[in-house]
């Protein structure tokens, strides 16, 4: 079971419309995962118990785990294509 980082500046609203987001699209293709959450100044401390990053705020890429962009879960543009690259990770062994 993967573990993803939702990020966003304060680790409350807008990683949580994006996590939402995932928590359905999971769902349907039946993938489990364990979500965090954080602000963007608490991301390093997650770095060692997650597999990958789904920000909604800039948080830059230099990490050792992928990092997603997750604004398209707040403008809508690109949002397929970044849910399917999320489940594509999820699934991944």
């Amino acid at each position: 079971m993967k573990k993803i980082l939702f990020v966003c500046a304060t680790g409350g609203i807008t990683s949580t419309v994006a996590e939402q987001k995932i928590i359905e699209a999971c769902k349907e293709a039946k993938i489990e995962f364990k979500a965090y959450r954080c602000s963007a100044p608490e991301v390093s401390t997650y770095l060692k118990d997650v597999d990958f990053i789904v920000a909604t705020a800039a948080i830059g890429d230099n990490y050792p785990i992928p990092v997603i962009n997750g604004l398209p879960f707040l403008t809508g543009i690109g949002k397929e294509e970044v849910i399917a690259k999320i489940l594509e990770l999820a699934k991944a062994d």
